[in-house]
């Protein structure tokens, strides 16, 4: 199995995120996981933001099959007692169940926290396409006030490689 990772490279509807340091975007501080050097920050109940992702890096052609796609993402709560709860959900394509995120209180440390990998596209049976890799989004909705730092969100796509034609040779023809 292969992986690649795809970036947020836009944003839609975002509402009470801001990103930090002003006036990086919404995407921008998503991309790496860099801490406190830039991030999106929250403290409104049902603050919530769509993120888009780049395209994938390797050809359609590549690929044989998509075996996942699940998110990966590094936050923090600032309150010293409280965590901070984000409900995660794809936007594009849809049918997926949204999955509650959870990161534990703490002053400057962030916590990384890996989503459920999700075989099919539509949540039940639809297998993933290379056309559904280049229109995935995320929803990311607050919930609680209690203000939420993230740092990163990304996703990593499982697949299997296709065999080229020169790969493909039957053993043995080579000798």
């Amino acid at each position: 199995m292969a992986t690649m990772i795809l970036l947020p490279d836009g944003s839609s509807s975002v509402s009470d995120w801001a990103p930090v340091p002003f006036p990086n975007t919404i995407h921008g501080a998503l991309d790496d996981d860099n801490g406190d050097t830039s991030y999106a920050r929250s403290d409104t109940n049902n603050a919530s933001m769509t993120i888009e992702f780049a395209n994938p890096s390797v050809a359609e052609v590549d690929i044989d099959t998509i075996t996942s796609v699940r998110f990966l993402s590094s936050g923090r709560s600032t309150d010293r007692r409280f965590t901070s709860r984000v409900l995660i959900d794809f936007a594009v394509p849809s049918g997926n169940a949204s999955e509650g995120v959870r990161y534990d209180p703490h002053a400057s440390s962030y916590e990384t926290i890996n989503g459920t990998a999700r075989p099919y596209s539509d949540g039940s049976s639809a297998a993933w396409t290379y056309a559904n890799l280049e229109a995935l989004e995320l929803t990311c909705t607050k919930q609680q006030v209690i203000e939420v730092y993230l740092s990163y969100l990304a996703l990593e796509v499982t697949y299997t490689e296709a065999v080229s034609a020169d790969n493909a040779t039957f053993f043995g023809a080579n000798f």
